[in-house]
């Protein structure tokens, strides 16, 4: 008689379910540091949401280099609330919220800023590189 293999499966706790949900709320609300050369200090940003992902990844899909710009833009407006400020916003002169990243940032910045904020948990070793080259 052939033995057959099988693979005892555990039922998940409610205990692992609730360590789940506080694991993605905690990613979900994370912040970091993002070194910026030109202003040789670290800009603060938040973690993007699932759908701004998401919205990234649909707006960026056309290969388009316009389009891409754009969605870092956004991105990178969106998850970094101290570009929110009102009193940056018309010190700098802008009208439009996403515009307040295109007038601080040249396309190259905007460019490096939007990968390593898309890259929230993916570069984490890549930051202490920078560090450790800052210093």
């Amino acid at each position: 008689m052939a033995e057959k293999n099988i693979v005892e499966t555990v039922k998940v706790s409610l205990e692992q379910l609730i360590q789940k949900k506080l694991e993605r709320d905690g990613k979900r609300n994370a912040e970091k540091d993002i070194y910026v050369k030109s202003l040789n200090a670290n800009l603060t940003v938040k973690n993007p949401s699932d759908t701004q992902r998401i919205a990234f990844a649909d707006q960026t899909k056309t290969g388009s280099y316009v389009d891409m710009m754009e969605a870092y833009t956004k991105l990178i407006y969106d998850c970094c609330p101290m570009l929110h400020s009102k009193e940056l916003q018309e010190s700098i002169e802008v009208s439009y919220p996403y515009d307040t990243v295109k007038a601080i940032f040249d396309t190259e910045e905007i460019a490096e800023i939007g990968v390593k904020v898309l890259n929230f948990f993916d570069n984490e070793e890549e930051n202490d590189s920078d560090e450790k080259l800052k210093n």
